[in-house]
C-alpha cells in the first residue's frame, strides 16, 4: 500500500514546469515610438497582435516571428526564441528526481520549460524619408554662356 502512495504522490508531481509555469509566455511589446502595431505569428499557430505597448501570451515551444508597423515609419522585425530557463530547468530536475519522467516528457513537449527571448521586446521604427528628402537637395543650375 505504501508503494503505491509513494507512486501516486510521483505521478501527481510530474510535469512540474508545466504545472507551475504554464505552457505560454507572457511577453512584453514595446515600439518607439509608440502606437506600433504588432503583429506575432509561428507555423501551426494563430496570427496574434496588439497595439504597443502591450502584451500576448504566447506557446512557450514555438519560435515567433514579430512584426511591427507604424504609419510614416519603417517596419521592424524580430524572432522570439524558446530558451530554457532557470525554473525550467529546476522543474525537469524535480521530475527526473522524483522519478516523473513522463513528467520531464511533458514539459519538454509542451514546451513548459522554456521561456520566450527576449522579452520585453522593444524595437525602433524609424521615420520614412519622403521621396525628396532621400533625392537630396536640388542641383544647381549652371548658367550658360
Amino acid at each position: 500500500m505504501r508503494l503505491f502512495a509513494a507512486f501516486a504522490a510521483t505521478a501527481a508531481l510530474g510535469a512540474c514546469a508545466t504545472v507551475t509555469k504554464g505552457t505560454t509566455d507572457t511577453v512584453n511589446f514595446i515600439s518607439t515610438p509608440p502606437g506600433a502595431t504588432v503583429t506575432v505569428e509561428a507555423a501551426g499557430q494563430a496570427t496574434e497582435s496588439c497595439v504597443a505597448p502591450c502584451a500576448l501570451d504566447l506557446n512557450r515551444k514555438n519560435t515567433w516571428q514579430v512584426e511591427m508597423e507604424l504609419s510614416g515609419h519603417t517596419t521592424a522585425t524580430a524572432t522570439l526564441v524558446p530558451q530554457v530557463s532557470g525554473d525550467g530547468v529546476a522543474g525537469m530536475a524535480g521530475n527526473v528526481i522524483l522519478g516523473g519522467f513522463i513528467g520531464a516528457g511533458v514539459d519538454a513537449a509542451t514546451g513548459a520549460m522554456n521561456d520566450l527571448k527576449p522579452n520585453p521586446l522593444s524595437l525602433v521604427l524609424a521615420p520614412n524619408r519622403s521621396a525628396t528628402a532621400e533625392a537630396g537637395p536640388a542641383p544647381m543650375a549652371t548658367p550658360v554662356s
